[in-house]
């Protein structure tokens, strides 16, 4: 059975990624919706889906519609499409602000559609649903939500079930409060005029793990950021208690009253600590501190050997020998010609199969074949994997045939593996190591 899907927005930085997300997904149709034709028809040749500029076309058309666009465009394109949806399909919004959207699909959505309100905590740059959290309302649904659900649930998310007010109650803190001191932060940096490059010489484990996240508040996506302040009833509530307590805290430091600052610390520290384990806060936090310097560490470890790094911010690969690794860059030399400095915070290191993909995409790839001689009750599919498991140049070991008769001595059958690896790879020390591989395994070269 075919499930077609509309990703209304689909062509934006959020509808992207639901597009990816679920078009690995065998029986689900897609068909993206949005008046950016180009966009549109990159999608169709890249994606192999579908593109309609009508909203309500596609969505007519569809057993899933799902609202991907900004926030305070979504409850004007649920009163276009919402109409037009058929009986027995759903209506899904994606939306940060959940009250007037869901607001807005009970009042323009026939009553034989289904609707559930999804909030996925994390934006387009995570790659991976697994382990990150999603909100889902059941605004309406007999049979779609508990599908929804299970599926999110087995793709790894972290499901949180709850209601559109208290959805919004809880963001005008989780994302009003936090971003909203991100801001005021950035803001206070930029009007002191501060080189961040100079501050971070003198910087401590919480300045080096807070900046990131007040830069991933301020440069990402204003737009959505200015809307989630505006839109949500709940924040400017949330405002006044911080700016109540930001002006409370400056008066007494004004006044030198440093029992009264010590008062309000502690008295602060017991709420946190009579609502969250504080152990947890805590390991949290060293955690968070500690990571990149752990990364550091294993990277440390590789100079002189071969890596490939992912630059986070744009995807490009760097492959080569890893030459140095410094306090906040890397040096690594891609050729004999070309040696490049990265930045230590925009680099991923790829593990072994995914720098092994890497590799073979970008110098192709070679293989040896072997032939050896083992007894005839030696299991040669045991053989293949061991050399594919113990032979780490190799990404692929393929047994090619197995023979027993003339030219073999009696008891004995011929075994003939081919070992595939990246062109970039030492072909006489790739046969040293595996005609060593084999003779350790009881083999015999022919």
């Amino acid at each position: 059975m075919v499930v077609r899907v509309s990703i209304v927005g689909g062509c934006g930085a959020m509808g992207k990624w639901i597009v990816g997300f679920l078009n690995e997904i065998e029986g689900v149709e897609i068909t993206v919706a949005d008046p950016d034709e180009i966009e549109g028809a990159k999608l169709v040749k890249t994606m192999g889906v579908k593109y309609e500029p009508d909203n309500k076309k596609a969505s007519a058309e569809s057993d899933i519609v799902i609202v991907s666009v900004p926030v305070e465009n979504t409850p004007e394109v649920i009163a276009e499409i919402a109409p037009s949806m058929r009986e027995g399909s759903l209506l899904v919004d994606i939306t940060s602000i959940k009250t007037e959207a869901i607001s807005a699909m009970l009042k323009h959505s026939p009553p034989g559609v289904e609707l559930v309100s999804i909030h996925p905590m994390f934006g387009p740059r995570v790659k991976d649903i697994r382990d990150q959290v999603v909100a889902i309302i059941p605004v309406r649904s007999e049979k779609w939500f508990n599908r929804v659900k299970v599926f999110l649930e087995h793709k790894g998310a972290e499901i949180v079930v709850t209601t559109g007010a208290d959805h919004d109650r809880m963001m005008s803190i989780v994302q009003g409060l936090t971003h909203f001191t991100s801001m005021v932060f950035a803001g206070a940096i930029r009007e002191m005029n501060v080189d961040l490059k100079q501050s971070r010489r003198f910087s401590s484990p919480i300045y080096n793990a807070f900046l990131p996240i007040v830069y991933r508040v301020i440069c990402q996506n204003p737009e959505l950021y200015a809307q989630l302040q505006v839109y949500n009833p709940y924040v400017s509530d949330v405002q006044e208690a911080f700016i109540t307590q930001a002006v409370r805290l400056y008066e007494e430091t004004k006044a030198k009253n440093i029992r009264e600052i010590v008062r309000q610390i502690a008295s602060s520290c017991k709420h946190f600590m009579s609502t969250e384990s504080s152990t947890t806060l805590l390991s949290m936090s060293d955690r968070m501190v500690s990571t990149l310097q752990r990364e550091k560490n294993i990277l440390e470890g590789l100079i002189g050997k071969k890596v490939c790094l992912e630059n986070i911010q744009t995807g490009k690969l760097h492959l080569g020998i890893l030459k140095s690794v410094s306090a906040n860059t890397i040096e690594i030399e891609e050729s004999k010609k070309k040696t490049v400095n990265l930045s230590l915070f925009n680099v991923m290191l790829l593990d072994d199969k995914a720098t092994m993909e890497a590799r073979r995409s970008f110098f192709g790839e070679a293989s040896l074949d072997f032939s050896v001689m083992f007894p005839l009750e030696f299991d040669q599919e045991f053989c293949r994997q061991i050399v594919e498991r113990f032979l780490p140049e190799a990404f692929r070991v393929e047994m090619l045939e197995t023979y027993a008769g003339e030219q073999i001595p009696k008891g004995f059958k011929s075994v003939t593996l081919r070992i595939h690896f990246p062109k970039d790879e030492d072909q006489k020390e790739i046969r040293v190591k595996a005609e060593d591989l084999l003779k350790r395994l009881g083999g015999r070269l022919r």
